[in-house]
């Protein structure tokens, strides 16, 4: 039966929560009558990745959720958001969508080609409910953009004032009729191989609920602790920022709101990073192409190496180098990778292979749970120097040298790299340059059981700098 009033719609996209969630907040209010809807391929996730995976998990619990607290099925349309759109418009006199804004330059262009297509028709009520600032909102003296993190995070935090998080709607006034789907045994396929991910992390808004009241314990000792791989000191919200899961506004609430109980360097080393996601977006958005194209144009003239052989036993974490191998391997196995750890693979694949960063970039999209558009390009960028507030060309991470300083005794290695185990920390960073004898006391045989290093890292580094140079 069709209630009397024209139903609104709310469009379910990367928010998957129903805790501060603006656009919801806003749709349910003065008991409007909603219809809740999700277009599954719309934001081109890559088929059969990590992040497809988590999304599709993610998907199930909160339609689950908003059947259970709320009594509505969210309708699951697969094919293009306009031919749907418009069949609930005529059919139910549909005039407002709401929907949080997604900053993916490929989903606002989608965005704004529906909104033309229903100019005069829809109104289109979109919030921001994915980042603190609209990146519009920050801007240096000329009025263009930041492109160095320190006075762009300067400048947001001189403006920033936190909302309190809004609760969830106490009720919603639902939308029905026959012509709605019963999405109630709604499944989804995604790749076997993913479920080995899901021993290490959990989908869904739930999780997240709990990771927010484990902030207090995540912050302690975290500017001393986490760059150690070991140690296990980083938060892990990415996950749970990347699907909107869980709202930035919420958590730099609370942490605002614990400040004095905080160590202060722990405090402003776990805000920062908030202020790198929001820096990684600022770019994106005023620079579109960041996930394709150099920033700096003259590494378009960068002679990058093509040796799929190399790249190949870069993503197998069969390197050679331990330190590197060990995170190609975490990252495969459980969707995440450490931070610190990141860079350097990062930097081994693009400054010792010097294979193109925009391979990587799209390897990390595939294998990475917690993946970010901006946050995954502008850090690739950064490693390669070709991006904005990029790292000099100079500094190219020695993967023995970073290992012995962040995993001094070897415990990550070892976690990760089994044949290793039973190396000592002071043969465990660079195997290589220990005798065949000293390696057999410890059953390995570089080239059998472990690989020898598929390049000399000093060499490599002499090539790179060169190549690098001649780009001035």
């Amino acid at each position: 039966m069709i209630k009397s009033k024209s139903p609104v719609i709310y469009w379910l996209r990367e928010d998957f929560r129903i805790y501060d969630n603006l656009a919801l907040t806003e749709a349910a209010k003065d008991n409007k009558n909603l219809i809740l809807v999700y277009f599954s391929n719309y934001l081109d996730k890559q088929p059969g990745s990590a992040e497809e995976a988590w999304i599709n998990n993610s998907f199930l619990e909160i339609t689950k959720r908003y059947r259970e607290i709320y009594g509505i099925n969210v309708q699951y349309y697969d094919g293009d958001p306009i031919q749907y759109l418009e069949k609930l418009h005529n059919q139910f006199s549909v005039s407002e969508i709401y929907i949080n804004e997604v900053f993916d330059p490929r989903a606002k262009k989608k965005d704004a080609k529906i909104k033309k297509y229903f100019e005069g028709q829809i109104i289109f009520k979109t919030y921001n409910s994915h980042l603190l600032f609209d990146p519009e909102e920050i801007k240096n003296n000329t009025g263009s953009y930041f492109k160095v993190y320190t006075p762009f995070w300067r400048n947001c935090l001189s403006k920033l004032t936190v909302r309190k998080p809004l609760r969830p709607p106490k009720e919603i006034s639902v939308f029905q009729d026959k012509y709605l789907k019963d999405t109630h045994n709604l499944s989804l396929n995604y790749p076997l191989w993913t479920n080995k991910l899901f021993k290490y992390f959990t989908p869904g808004e739930n999780a997240a609920r709990l990771k927010l009241k484990e902030l207090g314990n995540l912050i302690k000792g975290y500017s001393s602790n986490r760059d150690f791989p070991n140690k296990d000191s980083t938060s892990k919200f990415s996950m749970y920022f990347a699907r909107g899961e869980l709202s930035v506004n919420e958590v730099m609430f609370h942490l605002m709101k614990n400040k004095a109980k905080m160590n202060k360097e722990d405090y402003i080393k776990f805000s920062s990073q908030i202020g790198w996601r929001e820096f990684s977006y600022n770019i994106l958005y005023n620079f579109p192409n960041l996930p394709l194209r150099n920033f700096n144009q003259k590494f378009d003239n960068f002679e990058w190496d093509t040796n799929k052989k190399n790249f190949n036993l870069w993503k197998l974490g069969q390197t050679g180098f331990p330190i590197v191998d060990a995170g190609m391997r975490e990252l495969y196995e459980t969707g995440y990778m450490h931070n610190r750890v990141r860079m350097i693979t990062a930097s081994f694949l693009v400054k010792d292979l010097l294979i193109d960063w925009r391979l990587g970039r799209k390897w990390f999209e595939e294998t990475l749970l917690d993946h970010d558009i901006a946050n995954n390009s502008a850090g690739w960028q950064w490693v390669a120097g070709s991006g904005t507030d990029a790292a000099p060309y100079f500094r190219i991470f020695n993967p023995s040298l970073q290992s012995e300083r962040f995993d001094k005794e070897g415990h990550y290695i070892r976690k990760w790299i089994p044949e290793l185990k039973d190396l000592p920390a002071k043969l465990i960073h660079s195997p290589w340059k220990s005798h065949e004898s000293d390696l057999k006391k410890y059953n390995i045989e570089l080239g059998k059981t472990y690989p020898y290093p598929i390049i000399d890292h000093s060499k490599a580094r002499d090539k790179a700098l060169m190549l690098y140079k001649k780009l001035k």
